[in-house]
């Protein structure tokens, strides 16, 4: 994705969904010098990333989004300041990547959740990650065995999630298991497609419930 954030290239495009002209106002203050964004008034431009900014995560503006949204569409950063965490799996599974409470909605908080996602990446509160965790075995397919063929997890694999679960990022994963970022990238996504999963977030949730981690 083109993005400041990856070394001087193009600001990733922002689209604002709102649910009030305050929350825009808000938004677009915060947004107002962070130059790893450009903030566009439709979808129209390639990799554009959607922004939903609410009070609560049960308002139209987010539930309509989620209904819409296909299913190889961009994912969005939710900002909210209320949400149900048994409501968190599917928000997930409607499309949102990743959620920023409204009191830490700062420029630098809402850029890292939009680069984030931009990578194909998650970006959770930590309280949201764990609640992702316990609940979100309804969306994911039934949890075989570790021996079950195509969907035994690999030693490699079992590591990348194991850090993505610590929260790093995938050049600090790639760092630290000595590959090269795009093998990361690579086998997270050679992963996600083999075991049906959404995210990041999904896939460090299946390794739980596998006993993986």
């Amino acid at each position: 994705m083109p993005s400041n954030a990856f070394g001087g290239k193009s600001p990733i495009p922002v689209l604002l969904h709102v649910s009030d002209p305050l929350s825009e106002a808000g938004a677009r203050a915060q947004l107002s010098d962070q130059r790893a964004i450009a903030l566009v008034g439709n979808s129209s431009r390639p990799g554009t990333v959607p922004l939903l900014v609410t009070n609560s995560a049960d308002e139209e503006v987010v539930t309509q989004w989620c209904a819409s949204a296909p299913a190889d569409g961009p994912r969005a950063v939710l900002v909210t300041g209320r949400l149900r965490q048994s409501g968190l799996p599917n928000l997930v599974a409607g499309g949102v990547g990743a959620v920023v409470w409204r009191h830490e909605a700062t420029g630098p908080r809402l850029v890292r959740a939009v680069t984030a996602v931009a990578r194909g990446e998650a970006d959770m509160p930590a309280d949201l990650v764990r609640a992702l965790m316990d609940q979100v075995g309804g969306l994911l397919p039934q949890t075989p065995g570790r021996s079950s063929g195509s969907t035994a997890l690999t030693a490699r694999e079992v590591s990348i999630l194991r850090r993505a679960a610590d929260g790093d990022e995938t050049g600090e994963i790639a760092d630290r298991l000595g590959y090269s970022e795009r093998t990361i990238k690579r086998d997270l996504h050679e992963l996600m497609k083999r075991l049906g999963l959404r995210n990041r977030a999904h896939a460090v949730a299946y390794a739980l419930r596998a006993g993986y981690l």
